[in-house]
């Protein structure tokens, strides 16, 4: 069975004192997702995560729940070596970004090693959640979410039923699956967070910026980016991305470690 975290940039390897990251997708989101950001990454290592039930992780069910997705993930991270682990910036993007969340605290109740950091895009902050909103989507508006900015690039081309079809059903069992998650537990993560979103993004920038400061103990960043909703994946988004990296490498990570 394939591994759900891989690698995006083989050959690449550490070097003093830089981080590598781990990308989730978001709802309706494969390791194909993210191409358009590993692609922009100018050296940086680069790894995803192909969550249950999709990509060539067809044959793995589907998690239930987002807390059943993310305990998937932390299994894989905990029989990694420690040091890769707190060498990595979690980055998750919408849905993502609870995974993200969600990993770091189950890491911290197993008494393993912390990620450098972690990144929510494009995510309220979980105390300003409106639970069910997504619900609300009727199977009607499904296309011109898949179509919108940031959801499943390139896989929007109603030419092909088959995978017009695939994209539908990721995308509708996600939206239903957040829909569902209650948040994660009151403890705030115990290593820095950033947060940022994208300036046209229907989630306010304020819920989805300044109102995680709470979610974390350590460095905290939150800003807003140019675009919309996960605009950081669009073709040519993938760039800004990096440059916010390297500013989070700067001023939350390295602010980290010197707080260590």
């Amino acid at each position: 069975m394939p591994a759900a975290i891989r690698s995006l940039s083989p050959g690449e390897r550490l070097g003093a004192g830089e981080c590598r990251y781990l990308l989730l997708p978001p709802a309706g989101g494969t390791v194909g997702t993210l191409r358009h950001v590993a692609a922009a990454a100018d050296g940086a290592e680069v790894w995803a995560a192909e969550y249950p039930g999709r990509g060539d992780r067809l044959d793995v069910p589907p998690p239930a729940s987002l807390e059943q997705l993310a305990e998937h993930l932390t299994g894989e991270l905990l029989i990694r070596d420690p040091a890769w682990v707190r060498r990595t910036v979690v980055a998750g993007f919408s849905m993502g970004a609870f995974v993200a969340v969600e990993l770091a605290q189950r890491l911290r109740t197993r008494c393993g090693p912390l990620p450098a950091a972690v990144v929510v895009v494009g995510a309220p902050a979980p105390q300003r959640r409106v639970h069910g909103r997504y619900r609300r989507l009727g199977e009607d508006s499904l296309p011109e979410v898949l179509g919108g900015e940031g959801f499943v690039p390139g896989l929007g081309n109603r030419a092909s039923f088959e995978v017009w079809a695939y994209a539908v059903d990721l995308l509708r069992r996600d939206v239903a699956m957040t829909a569902a998650y209650r948040g994660p537990a009151g403890a705030p993560v115990r290593c820095p967070l950033a947060a940022l979103c994208g300036e046209d993004d229907p989630v306010a920038t304020e819920d989805a910026t300044e109102a995680w400061r709470d979610w974390t103990t350590g460095a905290f960043l939150a800003a807003p980016v140019p675009g919309g909703h996960l605009g950081l994946l669009a073709p040519g988004g993938g760039a800004g991305f990096w440059t916010w990296m390297r500013r989070v490498e700067r001023d939350v990570v390295a602010a980290g470690a010197r707080d260590a």
